[in-house]
């Protein structure tokens, strides 16, 4: 009968590389996308305090023009992106499925603090194009915004992998008419989602490998959020300029 010596097994346990997927997240046994649905959730919560709160969504919502007296609201760019219109269902039954399909793909490939920062981006991402592209007049809601992004991404992530990308291509296009076609929909933010979301992809994707590929990940997002910042600063300026004059 043999024997083993417990301090040389957690020694090397200790030793051996922890398993990660393609872009650097560690391989988990479960892979449950609890930040995606913790959102999907979020979102349904706010969508029902909206029916029973007076003023909520006006509160939540992104139009410059409704904070020019503060001149600037900043949590807009993030509370807008988990309101959705009042009485129309449709519009967050549409989100929150495209959330739940594309979110259990890629937040267990990026793990929880790449994905977390895909998603902030990509609705601060939606803001900017609003803040720059919208009549300031015009309300903007939902979370299209962060949901264009993850399109974005997982385009750029399949694609680095190697992957088949005809199908999203397609989808994408068919989404991108969609908001283009139809009125009342924020293409803006759309548009500004899809790239934002395409940027901090080809960050995680195609940073150096290596022992400090992690931190070569995190400058590249910690820069798009500068530039992010850097937008909406410049937006803002404009927009007061304009009132102003």
């Amino acid at each position: 009968m043999g024997f083993q010596c417990v301090d040389c097994v957690r020694r090397a346990a200790a030793a051996r590389p922890t398993p990660r997927t393609r872009f650097g997240a560690p391989a988990s046994r479960s892979g449950r996308p609890l930040l995606t649905y913790g959102l999907i959730a979020l979102c349904v919560v706010m969508y029902a305090l909206q029916l029973g709160v007076s003023g909520l969504t006006d509160a939540t919502a992104f139009a410059p023009a409704a904070m020019s007296e503060v001149w600037f609201e900043p949590w807009r760019m993030l509370t807008s992106s988990i309101v959705h219109s009042p009485g129309n269902a449709m519009h967050l039954a549409f989100n929150m499925l495209a959330l739940w399909f594309i979110g259990r793909t890629l937040e267990p490939a990026l793990g929880l603090w790449r994905y977390a920062a895909l998603l902030v981006l990509s609705a601060i991402g939606g803001s900017a194009a609003v803040l720059w592209l919208t009549d300031p007049q015009t309300p903007t809601l939902g979370a299209s915004g962060i949901v264009f992004g993850l399109f974005g991404a997982l385009f750029v992530l399949m694609r680095s992998a190697g992957g088949q990308v005809g199908g999203i291509a397609v989808l994408l296009a068919v989404n991108l008419v969609f908001s283009f076609a139809v009125p009342n929909i924020s293409w803006q933010g759309h548009l500004g989602g899809l790239l934002t979301g395409v940027l901090c992809a080809a960050v995680i994707a195609y940073a150096p490998r290596g022992r400090l590929r992690g931190t070569w990940q995190a400058l590249g997002l910690a820069s798009a959020a500068v530039l992010l910042v850097i937008l909406t600063w410049a937006g803002m300026l404009s927009y007061a300029d304009l009132v102003a004059g």
